[in-house]
């Protein structure tokens, strides 16, 4: 074999290496972006559920019993901040670092309580479009996934539900 023969043969094994190298690469990137989405997810979720709103309503929520009083300042405050929480959540999904299908199963109950307390000031707010769009999209999607049979359900399930 001449020089050239092994140069030709070292470049090929090269390539090889070289793509061996960049598909496990791009495989080990995929599955650490998968899990740096679900950390963001659990994080989000966690902030948005120490919430003083939800914290101290939780069991009335629960229970059936809760009613909006907008004269209570504390209260609006409160809601207000949720709002906030919210609107990062959906500012999360809209970017997909979370999937739709997760939202719905880990928020879903909660947006259709939550969506319909939102005032007409709330609503019309043009600061708070995210927070209302993503709470009117969970309440509708959550009906639908609370409609589904158990099968369905176990279906839904199998998906994969954080974006890479």
């Amino acid at each position: 074999m001449s020089l050239e023969d092994w140069r030709n043969i070292a470049t090929i094994v090269g390539v090889i290496i070289a793509l061996v190298v960049y598909i496990t690469n791009s495989v080990r990137q995929h599955r650490q972006r998968k899990v740096e989405n679900i950390e963001r997810y659990l994080r989000a979720h966690q902030r948005l559920f120490r919430s003083p709103f939800l914290a101290h309503n939780w069991k009335a929520f629960e229970d059936g019993t809760f009613k909006r009083d907008i004269t209570n300042q504390k209260l609006e405050r409160d809601f207000s901040t949720l709002l906030g929480e919210i609107e990062y959540f959906a500012l999360l999904q809209s970017t997909r670092a979370i999937s739709d299908s997760m939202s719905i199963y880990m928020f879903g109950w909660w947006a259709q309580k939550l969506q319909p307390l939102l005032t007409p000031e709330e609503r019309n707010n043009v600061y708070w479009e995210q927070a209302v769009h993503f709470l009117d999209e969970m309440k509708s999607a959550a009906d639908d996934f609370y409609k589904m049979t158990k099968e369905e359900r176990q279906k839904y399930f199998r998906r994969p539900h954080f974006k890479h």
